[in-house]
């Protein structure tokens, strides 16, 4: 089964005898992070342009050397409706944490993104509940375009009937979007019993 360690929050202290986790206290200014690099598009322009506060991550498997990477975090639901939209590509060794307070059993969907996504459903105790990739679903041909209304209805339809795909095995908490592949290239790709874990710590305010 494919586990995903609890989120740790650097503002919460810890149960007494929990070992000391590092505290991912690096801001987008202060560690050499790739800026994100948007499409040129009409469709983009009313998006944040900027990089979200970072957290350290690692994916731990047995018999492997840990992989570290940087994720950038979507908390807010202004940054989880975003996403990853507009990015051109997803730098490898770099992702989005998204995280909510409730438990959700809905899909995310690719509307306006261009770059595939590989995307790890977690629950609340940090259980990977599905991994799926999602692939771009970009504006597409006059066809996507409602000839009565000149809105790009066909467009959004589109990207949720293929939507349909991402929507995962159970209840979920929080996600991890990655690069499609880029899981997979580290030699943790496959079925979802190889033990894989997934931890990270969040910056406080």
């Amino acid at each position: 089964m494919l586990v995903a360690a609890v989120v740790v929050s650097a503002c919460e202290p810890a149960p007494p005898g929990t070992p000391a986790l590092p505290v991912a206290t690096a801001t987008p200014a202060a560690i050499e992070y790739p800026p994100p690099s948007f499409i040129a598009s009409q469709d983009c322009e009313g998006l944040e342009h900027g990089m979200l506060p970072l957290a350290n991550l690692t994916i731990s498997s047995r018999g492997q050397n840990d992989i570290t990477l940087q994720v950038e975090v979507a908390d807010e639901a202004s940054e989880r409706s975003q996403g990853l939209m507009c990015r051109d590509s997803i730098p490898s060794g770099t992702g989005m944490l998204f995280t909510y307070d409730t438990d959700r059993s809905s899909g995310f969907w690719m509307f306006n993104t261009y770059a595939p996504i590989d995307i790890l459903y977690l629950d609340q105790s940090g259980h990977v509940v599905d991994n799926i990739t999602m692939s771009p679903c970009t504006r597409g041909s006059a066809k996507d375009v409602n000839p009565d209304s000149g809105a790009d209805d066909g467009w959004r339809i589109r990207c949720a009937t293929e939507a349909n795909a991402y929507i995962p095995l159970g209840t979920w908490r929080n996600t991890l979007e990655l690069p499609a592949g880029w899981l997979e290239a580290q030699g943790l790709g496959g079925p979802l019993d190889q033990g894989i874990t997934v931890s990270w710590t969040i910056p406080g305010p």
